[in-house]
């Protein structure tokens, strides 16, 4: 049984370590809109910030939603292995508790199965956690008097003081309906805040300073060969824009890289 595990164990190693390069980019969608009267003003964007003024100088808004950087590719990246090797050690434990010879090998082995599958579960949420990213919204008072911020659905109402500022957290993904007057609601505008994002797990065949090259697969799963490669992605890394790029483009372009 010792050797059965072992096998297993080698192949489940071998089998990660011939991944190629993969990476996580996020996708980020914010949009602003203010209405006064009956005027309104409206921006959106795919980036991580977003600014929008109201355009009689009362205030502005700001949409920051958290960037992917190094490290939390890292923390993702940790947190799927330490998953996968719970998951292995759970379905492992359960094969050897099937071959338990005594009541005490039993205990110890279902024991191990069962926090093993727990750990598993637990280390699946912090993944689905890391892989969320923060989203705030900033509004700054641009005058010398409090503004009156209002949550018009969780009926929450906050204050800012004179040239001050506020921050409110949003869920991802999130629409806010917010109402931004004077103390004495002389001056009413309403603002709309639409802000969420996601990360996705790429295979990186090239990296340079401004872009990834991603290949794309016939099938998720399919072998890895010329056969099943469809073509190439190219995505900034400061607008996350992705480009198709066919399979002769990418090969010239790894060209020109390699004389560099």
């Amino acid at each position: 049984m010792k050797r059965i595990e072992l096998i297993v164990a080698l192949f489940f190693i071998v089998t990660i370590s011939v991944h190629s390069k993969t990476t996580y980019i996020p996708t980020y969608l914010s949009y602003l809109h203010i209405v006064t009267g009956v005027d309104t003003v409206a921006v959106t964007n795919n980036l991580d910030t977003l600014e929008l003024k109201d355009p009689e100088g009362m205030f502005s808004m700001r949409i920051d939603q958290e960037d992917v950087t190094s490290e939390k590719v890292k923390t993702i990246k940790r947190m799927k292995a330490a998953a996968g090797w719970s998951t292995f050690g759970a379905v492992m434990g359960g094969v050897s508790t099937a071959f338990s010879r005594n009541a005490l090998q039993y205990m110890v082995r279902s024991s191990f199965t069962y926090a093993a599958a727990r750990l598993a579960s637990i280390y699946s949420v912090g993944v689905s956690k890391e892989e969320s990213l923060d989203i705030i919204v900033w509004i700054d008072n641009m005058t010398d008097n409090e503004l009156m911020v209002c949550d018009m659905e969780r009926g929450l109402t906050w204050w800012i003081m004179p040239r001050q500022s506020i921050q409110l957290k949003l869920n991802n993904p999130d629409v806010s309906q917010l109402r931004i007057s004077d103390s004495q609601s002389r001056h009413v505008r309403y603002a709309t805040v639409l802000a969420g994002n996601k990360v996705t797990k790429y295979e990186v065949e090239i990296e340079t300073d401004n872009y990834w090259y991603s290949p794309v697969w016939r099938e998720l799963n399919s072998p890895h060969d010329d056969s099943n490669l469809m073509h190439y992605l190219r995505i900034g890394k400061h607008d996350y824009e992705e480009m198709k790029m066919s399979k002769s483009d990418f090969r010239e372009i790894k060209k020109s890289l390699k004389k560099k």
